[in-house]
């Protein structure tokens, strides 16, 4: 009993214990929702409601950063994310012009004459003549 005295005193004091969320619990859904739906303040960034998530999917640790760090994360983030797709379309457009025999020849003028050889085996072997 007094160990949880003295945790309740140290979680009050605490400056670390202090963060800028609140857990709140319903007796019905219908409340529930209404104030997940609601605006708190005409300020989005002082009151922000979102339905719970499972206690074991909750990095409590993340709960104390201020909402300018999350904007600041979530713009780079986008700005990683623009990065990453703009440089993977390139190999991509790349190897999909390689995807018909005429942009090989077309990137790779020296495997023409083995394109050809290759391509009247393959046209020979499954299309003969009749």
């Amino acid at each position: 009993m007094f160990q949880i005295s003295e945790e309740k005193q140290r979680l009050r004091t605490g400056t670390k214990s202090i963060v800028p969320a609140a857990f709140v619990s319903f007796k019905s859904r219908w409340g529930a929702a209404v104030c997940a739906q609601t605006q708190q303040t005409r300020n989005p960034t002082e009151w922000l409601t979102e339905w719970a998530a499972e206690p074991r999917d909750i990095y409590y640790d993340n709960l104390a950063l201020p909402y300018v760090d999350l904007k600041i994360r979530r713009l780079i983030v986008g700005v990683a994310y623009f990065f990453l797709t703009f440089f993977f379309m390139i190999p991509i457009a790349f190897v999909q012009s390689l995807a018909n025999i005429e942009g090989i020849e077309k990137a790779f003028p020296f495997l023409k004459p083995l394109i050809e050889v290759y391509v009247s085996v393959y046209l020979n072997m499954f299309c003969p003549a009749a």
